[in-house]
């Protein structure tokens, strides 16, 4: 866990990549990063931002980054162990577990950073004066992970042995090279009782040959095991660099300026031998009355215990709307005028042919965005809606299970953006006409949830989906238009229903960890002379799909996608640029296709 450094990523691969969890391959060796438990806290860098912390119910939020101040010299800033701890010589073709045995046959060389072969009568590899010297192992190429976040070796001993335990001979590991598939891969042992093709550890009968999770948290201790999951759990075979080895859950807030909660601030100015021996509402009362605590005069005793409650991990923290404090901050362009603030608006013009449709344009020259990572799935992701019960209780913590967090990994971006705001007034008539298209979208998400043994969440509504599909087809068109990888272009969509809180817009930003933040070509494209053009390229871009008519015809399938019109031709961006997983799309929303014509937002007839 601890030891010199043994490879680098940057701080902000550690909340979208490579956090706690997650598997890095390395130039010679594959570790997986530790969980915070193991981090050492007290020389990183902290992150401020006080609605993301409340609403995290946290303390503070720490970067990867060492703080000023800080000395690592041969020793690295995030613990990490080898994983996984089976290797692979392409020599002998011996599969063994990292420093079994005596001698062991796979040894870890901390001077070269890598794992070496000791099998016995392994020629190794050319050396020095026509020497050998021990050949370097590779890592497994396939592990066993669960839908809950767990993650294990694969079983090679007991797989090549159909089951049966006790033998302790050589295994080896063979590609016939026929065919190019996974059935070239054989497993061996020198017992001549273990052989077996690595076609069985895949497809729909592969529990019965791997075995059932065994709950392995190899990110918390190698070899510990999770004792807080009950759920019975379907072990599958993946390759070690799998994509879908690790999915991180992320929350993330833009950087607006609003002080730290009142009632927290007063209760730090209390003295706290006195506030540590308030063990009861009554009590507190008592003590307010009796004149003890003058920081907290006028607050009312209700806020002042939930808060005491909250501080202390009785209670979990009421849920902070992140969105709708962003949402009023940018209609505030008085504010936000100066460019010395990390916040810095500018007023956009909206073009006269959709002046009808968009109600406002905000060029968002500054921003500053933090994001924390809560934890992560594998084999399935969440579709990017994270703010409820059953997502908490489907996502693997960074952090041990038995022990609640007082921080939380996080990283501070700086950048700019565009924020486009739809007419209230034309959106309300457009939802009246997509409502049956909106039911039978709803429904196959429902199902789409329980095909997955999730408790349906709620259907984030038809406007949701029109904001998503915008957000992606002007993410393609900019990243043509300025010069920006699509991957560096992000959405954040504000879409709410609730008559008090009413948000209809999306704001697309790019944004890098770097001091400076982004060059300024994205904002400039909302510019009165570009805007219409990248509008217009945008909306025409949608109307036809390489793909159609298959995918103008789409409909919504639990069992597939619950998008409408939308593919990897037309709709779909990377992952880093999509907040919900690429899920939710339908073009139809958004302009006339082949299949509806009746649907769409932008309906003008020649408006691309």
């Amino acid at each position: 866990m601890s030891g010199p450094s043994i490879g680098e990523v940057r701080p902000s691969q550690l909340i979208t990549t490579f956090g706690p969890g997650a598997i890095v391959d390395l130039e010679t060796l594959s570790i997986i990063v530790a969980s915070i438990d193991a981090w050492n806290e007290a020389d990183a860098e902290v992150i401020r931002e006080h609605r993301l912390e409340r609403a995290l119910g946290i303390e503070k939020l720490l970067g990867a980054a060492p703080a000023e101040g800080s000395a690592f010299t041969s020793y690295g800033t995030v613990p990490a162990f080898i994983f996984p701890r089976f290797h692979h010589c392409p020599v002998c073709k011996t599969i063994t577990e990292v420093e079994v045995g005596d001698p062991p046959d796979a040894f870890y060389d901390e001077k070269e950073q890598s794992v070496v072969c000791r099998t016995p009568n392994c020629n190794g590899t050319p050396g020095a004066r026509g020497t050998r010297r021990p050949a370097q192992m590779v890592p497994a190429p396939f592990i066993v992970a669960c839908t809950s976040g767990h993650l294990d070796e694969f079983p090679w001993r007991t797989y090549a042995h159909r089951g049966r335990d006790g033998c302790n001979q050589r295994l080896r590991l063979f590609s016939r090279g026929e065919t190019g598939t996974v059935a070239d891969l054989w497993i061996v042992c020198d017992c001549t009782n273990g052989s077996r093709s690595m076609s069985d550890a895949f497809g729909d009968n592969a529990i019965v040959h791997i075995g059932q999770c065994r709950r392995g948290t190899p990110w918390t201790n190698p070899g510990r095991y999770d004792p807080e999951c009950t759920t019975p759990l379907t072990a599958r075979t993946m390759q070690r660099g799998a994509t879908n080895a690790w999915f991180p859950i992320v929350k993330s807030a833009l950087k607006i300026g609003q002080s730290v909660d009142t009632t927290v601030s007063a209760i730090q100015l209390c003295d706290q031998k006195q506030i540590s021996k308030i063990n009861s509402y009554e009590k507190l009362k008592v003590y307010l009355e009796d004149g003890l605590f003058e920081p907290l005069e006028g607050i009312e005793p209700e806020r002042i215990w939930r808060k005491l409650q909250e501080l202390r991990g009785e209670v979990v923290p009421d849920e902070e709307d992140l969105r709708w404090p962003e949402w009023t901050a940018f209609k505030d362009f008085a504010r936000y005028s100066d460019p010395k603030q990390e916040l810095y608006l500018q007023r956009g013009s909206v073009p006269n042919f959709v002046s009808h449709k968009i109600a406002r344009i905000t060029l968002v020259r500054k921003l500053s965005e933090v994001r924390a990572l809560l934890g992560f799935t594998r084999v399935d992701h969440l579709g990017g809606l994270q703010d409820d019960e059953e997502t908490a209780r489907l996502i693997m913590p960074v952090y041990q299970r038995d022990r609640r967090p007082v921080w939380l990994p996080a990283t501070e971006v700086r950048g700019e953006g565009l924020l486009i705001e739809l007419n209230e007034a034309a959106l309300q008539d457009w939802e009246d006409r997509v409502s049956e298209r909106a039911a039978a979208m709803a429904a196959k998400h429902r199902e789409w949830e329980g095909a997955r043994n999730r408790t349906p969440r709620p259907f984030p509504g038809a406007r949701f989906v029109l904001l998503h599909t915008l957000a992606h087809a002007l993410i393609r068109q900019i990243s043509i238009d300025c010069g920006y990888p699509a991957s560096s272009i992000r959405e954040r969509i504000y879409s709410s229903s609730d008559p008090s809180r009413l948000m209809f817009g999306v704001l697309i930003y790019t944004a890098s960890p770097d001091s400076e933040g982004s060059l300024g070509g994205l904002v400039e494209l909302g510019a009165e002379d570009r805007f219409p053009d990248l509008l217009r390229g945008a909306l025409r871009q949608m109307t036809r799909c390489s793909s159609d008519p298959l995918c103008a015809d789409h409909e919504p399938d639990a069992h597939a996608s619950i998008n409408g019109a939308a593919c990897h031709a037309c709709q779909l961006v990377a992952e880093t640029s999509c907040e919900n997983f690429n899920l939710f799309l339908d073009r139809s929303f958004l302009v006339p296709t082949l299949a509806h014509s009746s649907l769409a937002y932008f309906d003008d007839p020649g408006l691309p």
